[in-house]
């Protein structure tokens, strides 16, 4: 992310593709071959790397890794709604008007 690029928005290896556009290609069913003729600086691994993102940003907290942090104590509590509110505000974005292809 570059506050210069995109508008901030998270993007492909600094290239003025967003991660949201890439996912938003393969959600419609766009191939990969299909995905890279149409911009041909972007690589396999770029179109992975859009998957990890998606993935590492709706991926549940994992609290098995402390046992003293369990789903009751406040910390872990704070730590949840943290990440819910920065999925929520991740999604919201994707779905803002004007974001979508048309």
């Amino acid at each position: 992310m570059h506050p210069a690029i995109c508008q901030g928005q998270p993007t492909v290896r600094g290239l003025r593709y967003p991660v949201w556009q890439v996912l938003d290609w393969m959600a419609s069913g766009m191939s990969e071959a299909a995905i890279r003729a149409k911009c041909p600086e972007l690589e396999a691994e770029d179109l992975r790397a859009c998957l990890a993102f998606a993935a590492a940003r709706l991926k549940p907290l994992d609290y098995s890794q402390n046992d003293s942090q369990n789903e009751k104590s406040d910390e872990w509590v704070r730590n949840r709604q943290r990440q819910w509110l920065a999925e929520r505000s991740f999604l919201k974005r994707l779905w803002e008007p004007g974001h979508l292809p048309t």
